[in-house]
């Protein structure tokens, strides 16, 4: 069919029965840049609206496809020519429509494929070193049960929690004195000689911060640039209550890779994992979850001359997501004051008021 014949046809037709677009778009129920466009050959009318065109034109349906008013001698030509076109039109008209849904599909495809790249990118971008004594690639990691000794003597991290401070050591409140004076943390140091240099210390703190998972964002893990993690649902989704389940779940997991067939949650609860982790727990001897008693993890450091490590984090859940954490290091520069039974037998002594 030739739009711009047939449009042209139209609008001579509307001048002959002396009606202007919007007179004819009035009673067709339609708009005048409809009936401009079909005049202009951009478009044709839809089929419903093809009897009501004609009545208004004083045209046969015949006439209107072909353009032109008809003859008794062409009228049947003209018939049996406009069906084969108006067959021919239809087809192309649903291929059309066709070809769009494919496109339309290609792109959704694309875009898709362009989101999971993303992600990919920005959930699972290796952060690791993977030095072979950082977590969890360090096997030694064990879990101990630690049975309360009773043998607290001593109210530390703003009274809020009992610990045994063996005698010999000295709470230190003097920020001049030593540089491990905060606002979080006391200090219990022997042998104090200057600022960092001391025989051994206990550090307590409780710094909620550094370890709850319910502060998500003070551990790189930035959930309002991109709003749509909902961080607390996919918690819930993969049973993960408090960071002792998060660091868990990234020792399962630490392996994981994705590809296009991985689910978004799976990514984004793995990049979670790994970023606190990594974030959390430094490079370690030996690794130990603590049950029972206490929960937590302890991070063990031997070093050669004597010198001693031990960092502890003690979990206690204020709700479903929110944690009050404390911190109890034990550090020796200049003896063999701590070892791994006595630090573990302080440890033992913490309970809270």
């Amino acid at each position: 069919m030739n739009q711009k014949k047939i449009g042209k046809f139209i609008k001579e037709r509307r001048k002959l029965k002396e009606l202007t677009q919007v007179e004819l778009a009035e009673k067709l129920g339609v708009s005048n840049r409809t009936i401009s466009s079909w005049e202009n050959g951009n478009s044709l009318p839809d089929y419903s609206m093809f009897q009501d065109l004609c009545n208004e034109l004083d045209i046969s349906i015949n006439e209107l496809l072909s353009g032109e008013k008809l003859t008794e001698e062409n009228y049947q030509k003209k018939l049996e020519e406009n069906i084969v076109n108006t067959i021919d039109y239809n087809n192309k008209k649903r291929n059309k429509k066709i070809k769009k849904c494919i496109i339309f599909i290609v792109i959704l495809l694309i875009l898709y494929l362009l989101y999971k790249s993303f992600i990919a990118y920005f959930y699972y971008k290796d952060y690791t070193n993977h030095e072979s004594n950082s977590f969890p690639y360090n096997k030694n990691i064990k879990t101990i049960e630690i049975h309360n000794n009773e043998k607290a003597n001593t109210e530390v991290s703003h009274n809020e929690l009992n610990i045994y401070i063996p005698d010999g050591f000295e709470l230190i409140t003097d920020k001049a004195k030593s540089n491990f004076v905060m606002d979080v943390c006391e200090p219990y140091i022997k042998g104090l000689q200057d600022n960092n240099n001391f025989d051994a210390m206990i550090l307590v703190c409780n710094d909620r911060r550094a370890f709850d998972i319910g502060n998500i964002d003070y551990h790189g893990i930035n959930s309002t640039l991109f709003p749509w993690m909902n961080v607390y649902g996919l918690f819930e989704k993969y049973n993960i209550h408090d960071s002792i389940d998060l660091i868990k779940f990234y020792e399962d997991h630490y392996q994981f890779k994705q590809n296009i067939f991985t689910s978004s949650d799976d990514i984004k609860i793995n990049y979670i994992a790994r970023t606190y982790s990594n974030y959390t727990i430094p490079s370690y001897d030996n690794f130990y979850y603590l049950e029972k008693g206490l929960r937590g993890y302890t991070v063990e450091t031997l070093k050669r001359d004597n010198h001693y490590f031990q960092d502890t984090v003690l979990t206690y859940k204020d709700g479903m997501y929110s944690e009050n954490s404390y911190g109890i290091s034990f550090m020796n520069n200049k003896e063999e004051y701590f070892n791994h039974d006595n630090s573990f037998e302080i440890i033992s002594s913490i309970s809270r008021r």
